[in-house]
């Protein structure tokens, strides 16, 4: 029954609600610098109604929620960039530090190596006997072999590097998906889906960080709980307040023995590591396995074909003796005389090759090329003529001339020259370094974009605070005049019923 009691109550309720909405707007205040902080807004709706008679009197106002100002969309969206953005960056990063170690400038590039040695040839032909332009010759070689075994190296030491950052990465991987079961099930232990903000926005932090780690897909089930997933779906995450980790593991094999990535689903291990894509993660596996083999591919078939071309020339001339023949300049520097292995055995095509084709078919050329020892040993066996006569210098000639020969170099989709093929490979790792720059940019900006517009969404704005601190304020003060007014009638009821 509405009396004095009653409105009372509303004056408090009034009190109370103002004073809770205060509480929330200085929440708001002091995390205006939090990153990652959702704005809040306290919820006031008027108490339930008091009937007397065909008469509905108000019971005063309560806070029934206090709401995240936030669009799921939106965050959503920010993840989802976020790992494109992160794995961009990464790939460009890596792409870039080896173009500028690979690229062919200067007296020690391979392209100069390249020349350097053939022209060699072509001094040796001037003056075919000249014991000192043979031991040049063989100089040369060992140059341009040394000069494609350190950019060789050098793409392995890459390749290692990638490989350690997988192994971290898989470990900082683990550690957030653990804190984010935890925040789902803090977030759906509360009385409704929205009612942990603070949680909330942790969990959307630690989201935002794992997508720039690795590739992931995101979808919130009716609780409020997220159900994270590799961006391919081949693995799962987080499933509600369970965490599942990825485990590197090593295959233990004597050849790339690089770490896979395995998902550990409930004690069963599912090979990941193709189907890692964006993030940190997929770049390094990417970079790893593909983009710097790429490259050291490029090598191998350049390597090849240097073998190759001046082995089968070489074989058919004649040493300084006009007897010894048949003899290979480059051999396999793992098997004694290179029988049955490399170089001897790249006088087939691919096409020929069983197995993974063509890509796999020159693999590890360049690590084991090496100079004939017994030509180093004996540089009068340089087959320098074609005949075995005394002072012929055809052979060295024709040589000399496979510098600038068209089809030397076995590409797998056809043959080029020596200038082609390291021109290719340049090409292509100066197109690499601008695709990924050019889509690290692109992501960077898309996603500050998008972090731009969830602040003007979520994001504390003090002008604004500062006005519904003011109107707050003004409903505290007039909850306290009410309650006032009420106290001072009762006071004087109070005083007329004791006279």
């Amino acid at each position: 029954m509405p009396g004095l009691n009653s409105s009372l109550n509303i004056a408090l309720s009034g009190l109370q609600a103002q004073q809770s909405a205060l509480n929330v707007v200085g929440h708001n205040i002091a995390n205006v610098n939090t990153p990652g902080y959702t704005r809040q807004r306290a919820n006031i709706s008027s108490g339930q109604a008091l009937i007397q008679g065909d008469v509905y009197y108000g019971s005063g106002a309560n806070v029934t929620s206090v709401q995240g100002i936030r669009d799921r969309f939106l965050n959503l969206q920010i993840t989802q960039e976020t790992a494109k953005q992160s794995g961009a960056e990464t790939r460009y990063t890596a792409v870039n530090s080896v173009s500028s170690l690979l690229g062919d400038t200067g007296t020690t590039g391979i392209s100069a190596q390249l020349q350097a040695f053939f022209q060699s040839f072509s001094d040796l032909a001037a003056r075919p006997e000249d014991t000192s332009l043979r031991t040049n010759v063989l100089g040369k070689a060992q140059n341009l072999v040394t000069s494609l075994q350190t950019q060789y190296q050098m793409l392995d030491t890459q390749r290692s590097n990638a490989d350690q950052a997988v192994g971290s990465l898989v470990g900082q991987v683990n550690t957030l998906t653990t804190q984010i079961a935890q925040l789902n099930q803090s977030i759906t232990s509360a009385s409704s889906p929205d009612a942990n903000n603070d949680a909330i926005d942790q969990r959307q932090a630690l989201t935002d960080k794992l997508a720039s780690l690795v590739g992931i897909n995101v979808v919130e089930g009716s609780k409020g709980e997220y159900q994270i997933t590799l961006d391919s779906g081949a693995g799962v995450l987080v499933s509600g307040s369970s965490s599942y980790d990825l485990v590197a593991k090593r295959p233990g094999t004597l050849t790339d023995n690089y770490l896979q990535v395995a998902s550990d689903m409930g004690g069963t291990l599912v090979d990941v590591t193709a189907k890692i894509k964006d993030g940190q993660l997929g770049a390094n596996l990417d970079l790893r396995d593909n983009l710097l083999v790429g490259f050291q591919a490029q090598l191998d078939q350049i390597s090849a074909g240097v073998a190759r071309s001046v082995n089968l020339t070489h074989e058919a001339g004649f040493a300084q003796n006009g007897l010894t023949t048949n003899q290979s300049f480059f051999l396999n520097a793992s098997v004694a005389n290179g029988a049955n292995g490399l170089p001897t055995s790249i006088a087939a095509t691919p096409a020929l090759k069983s197995g993974s084709g063509w890509t796999d078919f020159y693999k590890g050329m360049t690590k084991l090329l090496a100079v004939n020892s017994a030509l180093v040993a004996d540089p009068s066996l340089i087959a320098a003529s074609a005949n075995g006569s005394a002072g012929d210098n055809s052979n060295a000639l024709a040589m000399a001339q496979l510098g600038s020969a068209n089809a030397t170099v076995d590409t797998g989709s056809g043959t080029t020259g020596f200038t082609g093929a390291i021109g290719a490979l340049i090409t292509d790792l100066g197109t690499q370094t601008q695709n990924y720059s050019a889509q690290s940019t692109t992501q960077q900006h898309l996603v500050s974009a998008l972090q731009t517009q969830r602040d003007s969404i979520s994001g504390v704005n003090l002008d604004e605070e500062a006005s519904n601190l003011m109107m707050l304020q003004r409903g505290y003060q007039a909850s306290a005049r009410f309650l006032s007014v009420i106290s001072t009638l009762a006071d004087q009821l109070m005083t007329q019923l004791g006279r």
